[in-house]
C-alpha cells in the first residue's frame, strides 16, 4: 500500500458560505469556552459546532455533542453547504505570518498517510499523550466518521517534494485565501492532476514522519482503524479507516517555526530570591541585567538578545523574579554537570534541552517540585508569550518566570529517532493549522484510490 495517497476532500462550498474566515477555527485544543462561544456567534456553519460543540445540561449517550456533530454534518452536506470533490486531490497548504517583524511562509500539503502504531515504521511522536483527549475525539470520530482537522507532520526533504508541489500549484490560482483571527494568510490548492499527484506520492514512499502536532488524533485514527477492522468482514486494508488526514511540511522549510513555552512558578512556601539565585550558581553562570540602565524595557530587550546569543553554545535561559528590579540570565557551566547529576540515568538527546535541565536542575534540585507534581502542572504555569508570562509574575501567588529558547527542531528529530518523547511543553509549532480547510470521509464501505489507479 502507498503511505500517502490523495482523497476526495469534502470543502466548504464559497457560494453558499461568502467569507470562508467566518467558517474556520484553530485546533480544537486550543479553543477556550469564551473563544467557542464567539465562533458559535460568528457563522450557524462554523466548524466549531462539528469539532468542538457545547455541552448542553440534559445530555445523555446518544444525545450528546457527538450525536449533534454527526446530525450537523449530515444536514450541512444535505444542503449543499458541505461539498466533496469528484475527483482525488493533494490540497497544497501555505501559511504567511509575520513573527520578529519577519515575514514567513510555510508550505505543506494535505493528504492521506497510511495509518501504523508508532515504532513499527516511519511514523514517530515526539510528546506524550493523555486519556482524555483521546477518548474524546474516539468519540466524535465514531459519531461522524470523519477528519475534521489534519495531523500536522514533518519530513526531511531535498527540495525533491517542494519543488514538485511548486510545479503542481504553478499555473492555478489558490481555491481558498483566508485571512485568519491572528492575521495569518491561509491559502489552498487543489492539485488533482493525476501525474502530478502520483509524483508527489511516489517522492513520499518511505520517508520517515515525525508527528509535531495531533498526537491524540493519530492514536485515535489508530484505535478507530482497530476497531473498524474488526467489525469489517473481507478486510482488506483499503478501506477509508486505515488512512488519516495529514499535513505535510518539510523540516527544512524556511517558513517552520518552532516557539517556546514559559513557564511561570506559584505557591513555594519559604521561597527567598537570594538564596535561591545562590543555589542556581551551583549549576549556571548567573548574569544579571538591571532595570537602572534604561529601565525595564531595555533590560528585557538585553536578556533576549543574550538569551539568544548565549544559547547557541550551551543551554540558556531567563529568569524574573517578583519584586527585584532585574533580569538574570542561567547559563548551565559545563556540558558535563548533566552527567554527573543524573548518575547516568539520563538519556543523551536529553542533556542538552533547555527544559530537561530546567526542570530536573532549578525546579527538581533547588525547588524541590517532584516529577509528579510538574506533570500535574500543581506549582507551575505554561505561558507562550514571553511578555505576559512576565506580567503574569507580577500577580497572585506568582513568583518567577522562566523565559526559554525555542526548541530547535534537530533535537525534536533526535529525541523521536531515539525512540523518546520531548518533555511537556517543550514545542509549539507555530503557526497552527486552521480547522475547516477541507474534511476527509472515513466511510467503511469505502475504498481509497491509490495514485498508481488514477
Amino acid at each position: 500500500m502507498a503511505d500517502v495517497i490523495p482523497f476526495r476532500g469534502i470543502l466548504y462550498n464559497q457560494e453558499k458560505i461568502g467569507d470562508m474566515s467566518k467558517v474556520v477555527a484553530p485546533p480544537y485544543d486550543v479553543i477556550t469556552p469564551g473563544l467557542q462561544d464567539a465562533l458559535y456567534r460568528r457563522h450557524p456553519y462554523n466548524i466549531v459546532r462539528l469539532i468542538l460543540g457545547k455541552i448542553e445540561p440534559d445530555d445523555r449517550p446518544g444525545c450528546d455533542r457527538y450525536s449533534r456533530a454527526a446530525d450537523e454534518l449530515r444536514r450541512w452536506k444535505d444542503e449543499g453547504v458541505l461539498v466533496r470533490d469528484e475527483r482525488p486531490a493533494i490540497y497544497c497548504y501555505t501559511q504567511t505570518y509575520t513573527v520578529d517583524g519577519s515575514k514567513r511562509t510555510r508550505k505543506g500539503f494535505i493528504a492521506l498517510s497510511r495509518l501504523e502504531a508508532f515504532g513499527k515504521g516511519r511514523v514517530y511522536p515526539h510528546e506524550s499523550t493523555l486519556a482524555g483527549p483521546k477518548q474524546d475525539r474516539l468519540k466524535l470520530m465514531e459519531a461522524c466518521r470523519a477528519n475534521f482537522c489534519c495531523i500536522f507532520s514533518l519530513y526531511r526533504d531535498d527540495r525533491t517534494v517542494t519543488s514538485l508541489l511548486e510545479e503542481g500549484i504553478r499555473e492555478s490560482a489558490p481555491i481558498m485565501d483566508i485571512l485568519d483571527d491572528d492575521g495569518i494568510e491561509n491559502r489552498l490548492w487543489r492539485i488533482d492532476d493525476p501525474e502530478a499527484i502520483k509524483g508527489i506520492s511516489s517522492a513520499m514512499e518511505g520517508r520517515r514522519l515525525f508527528i509535531a502536532d495531533g498526537h491524540h488524533r493519530y492514536e485515535t485514527a489508530l484505535t478507530y482503524r482497530n476497531m473498524m477492522k474488526e467489525k469489517t468482514a473481507g478486510f482488506t486494508g483499503r478501506e477509508a479507516f486505515n488512512y488519516v488526514m495529514m499535513y505535510f511540511s518539510s523540516m527544512d522549510d524556511e517558513g517552520l517555526a518552532i516557539m517556546p513555552t514559559h513557564r511561570v512558578v506559584h505557591s513555594i512556601e519559604g521561597f527567598e530570591p537570594v538564596s535561591f539565585l545562590k543555589r542556581c550558581t551551583e549549576y549556571f553562570d548567573v548574569d544579571e541585567i538591571t532595570f537602572e540602565d534604561g529601565g525595564e524595557p531595555k533590560a528585557r530587550e538585553r536578556l533576549a538578545g543574550l538569551m539568544k546569543h548565549k544559547g547557541q553554545s550551551l543551554p540558556a535561559f531567563g529568569l524574573y523574579i517578583r519584586g527585584l528590579n532585574a533580569y538574570h540570565l542561567l547559563t548551565l557551566k559545563s556540558r558535563d554537570i548533566m552527567d554527573r547529576v543524573s548518575s547516568g540515568s539520563m538519556p543523551e538527546v536529553f542533556k542538552e534541552l533547555d527544559v530537561t535541565i530546567l526542570h530536573s536542575l532549578v525546579l527538581s534540585r533547588i525547588l524541590g517540585l517532584t516529577e509528579e507534581s510538574q506533570k500535574r502542572q500543581e506549582n507551575i504555569i505554561y505561558i507562550k508569550d514571553l511578555s505576559t508570562a512576565i506580567d503574569e509574575t507580577r500577580k497572585g501567588k506568582n513568583q518567577l518566570a522562566f523565559l526559554l529558547n525555542p526548541t530547535r527542531i534537530e533535537q525534536v528529530k533526535a529525541v523521536a529517532e531515539a525512540g523518546y518523547v520531548m518533555p511537556q511543553k517543550s514545542t509549539y509549532f507555530y503557526p497552527k493549522l486552521l480547522s475547516g480547510i477541507v474534511i476527509n470521509s472515513l466511510e467503511a464501505e469505502e475504498a481509497v484510490v491509490l495514485p498508481a489507479e488514477l
